[in-house]
């Protein structure tokens, strides 16, 4: 029996005694040839912990350092200098496998490579974690080292650690290091804490299948397959009210809109009808927060002239079938917003939120924020809030003074003030125009509705729609056949 009291690589090959054998087959169920293949060696050293010296396996570490357990009760002990390293890391970066296991413990590697994985498949990490490593960097540098060695190589990490509190918060630091792509994990059965009880319990056959098909790929959140997708319900959507616009334009609830044009063009007024419309159709409640158009006189004076009845019965349809924000001080802001279109929602039932316009609402930038990523959170959260609402939340934005060269011109989505994410966040893009206000002193009413944006295919395509303004009935028409019938009495479609 050798007596190794210093680096084990001082020694070439320390025999492994047969009591060292037999210990190990008859506690671990760990073979001589398993031992020897893994370079495992047998010898007495001092143990600190309890001031003796034991007869020991010795794992060896690269660079000459290793690692002894003791026979006689489970003691574990380092050469002087030692660093923590993977045990076995030489043979794999040998063969560069495309698939590694990973232990907590050198016996766990041993069990693996009983149970039929090639040695070369095989590492195993010393020492848990009792809570995650604050710094990744200098708690597994060794890992990092391993990886540009050319563990990096391979394509499939299989952790095989214990399982128990430390095994778990292991594990869990070695996934961030390894990177969840390529990093899977076998779930031990209920009673069973690693690879070696489950060989001394179940055998190296059962282990065998366990470690090849048994294999777990680490859970990620947002990445799934067609199958594990939840159906969603079908996007309702509703006509605008201009029969020949229904295959080009539709509106839709979770969704998010913006509507931009320059001022005086009829913004407001043209979607104050298209709402109308909807809602007499589909006998909808809408909330309106106008902050320049006000509900009364203006607003109501519209419904009134579009509703097809006295002016009793308009009024009496317009209380059930609308609601209106108006901030108490005039100073309204985007938790306040938010705030009353959740009630108007929830306790009103409300199906559409017209937001106009943009620019009277109050900002709530962070002091870090830019005036891009603060539009960016919000439009964010009003495309969350429709969705999970089931409303269509609508904006109404002045674009940006545009020079010269474009005046005249209709605006983009991208001209509105602040951000391009007008353009890349909502779901369904307008822009009102009219080529020519007056011409020989004389009011143009011609207007162009032009989709610039449908990100849906329900909601229509990119497209351009003529409309009049009918200045005695004070609503638009469709310039087109299907729609001029609406001309004398001007009532919505139904």
């Amino acid at each position: 029996m050798t007596e190794l009291t210093g680096i084990v690589g001082t020694v070439e090959k320390p025999a492994l005694s047969q009591s060292a054998v037999e210990w190990s087959i008859r506690e671990r169920h760990i073979s001589r040839e398993t031992l020897e293949r893994l370079g495992v060696r047998s010898g007495i050293t001092f143990f600190p912990e309890d001031k003796l010296r034991h007869e020991s396996l010795f794992f060896p570490f690269s660079g000459g350092s290793w690692q002894a357990r003791s026979i006689e009760g489970k003691a574990f002990v380092t050469n002087p200098g030692f660093k923590r390293n993977f045990f076995n890391i030489d043979r794999v970066l040998e063969v560069l496998p495309s698939t590694v296991y990973i232990t907590e413990g050198c016996m766990d590697a041993c069990a693996l490579v009983e149970a039929g994985i090639p040695e070369y498949q095989v590492l195993a990490i010393t020492g848990s974690q009792q809570k995650p490593a604050k710094d990744l960097v200098k708690g597994y540098a060794f890992i990092d080292d391993a990886l540009r060695a050319g563990l990096a190589n391979a394509t499939r990490f299989v952790w095989c650690g214990d399982n128990d509190p430390s095994g778990i918060v292991l594990r869990d630091d070695v996934c961030r290091v390894l990177g969840a792509a390529r990093f899977m994990f076998i779930e031990w059965p209920e009673g069973i804490k690693d690879a070696n009880q489950f060989l001394i319990e179940r055998g190296s056959d059962a282990l065998h299948t366990v470690l090849t098909t048994g294999m777990r790929p680490w859970p990620v959140h947002g990445l799934f397959r067609m199958g594990e997708l939840i159906e969603p319900p079908p996007l309702q959507t509703w006509s605008t009210g201009f029969p020949s616009w229904d295959d080009k334009i539709k509106i839709a609830p979770r969704t998010l809109s913006v509507v931009t044009g320059q001022p005086g063009h009829g913004k407001t007024q043209l979607f104050q009808q298209i709402w109308y419309q909807i809602a007499y159709k589909y006998d909808l409640v809408g909330c309106m927060a106008s902050f320049e158009t006000k509900p009364k006189p203006h607003l109501r004076r519209q419904l009134r002239r579009l509703y097809p009845g006295p002016i009793e019965e308009a009024d009496a349809w317009i209380e059930q079938h609308y609601l209106y924000l108006v901030h108490p001080e005039g100073r309204p802001t985007l938790p306040w917003f938010m705030e009353m279109a959740e009630v108007a929602v929830i306790r009103h039932g409300a199906k559409f939120i017209q937001l106009d316009p943009w620019n009277r609402l109050e900002a709530a930038r962070d002091r870090s924020e830019t005036e891009t990523e603060y539009i960016l959170r919000v439009l964010r959260e009003m495309h969350q809030f429709a969705q999970d609402m089931d409303v269509h939340v609508q904006i109404i934005a002045h674009p940006a003074k545009v020079d010269s060269r474009r005046r005249g011109q209709a605006p983009e989505l991208e001209d509105i003030s602040g951000s391009k994410h007008w353009d890349n966040v909502v779901d369904q893009g307008f822009v009102i125009h009219r080529p020519v206000l007056f011409e020989d002193g004389v009011r143009k009413t011609e207007c162009k509705l032009i989709q610039k944006k449908a990100r849906l295919e329900e909601l229509g395509y990119v497209c351009e729609v003529d409309l009049n303004y009918i200045i005695d009935n004070g609503a638009y028409i469709s310039i087109e056949s299907s729609d001029m019938v609406g001309q004398e009495g001007l009532e919505p479609s139904t």
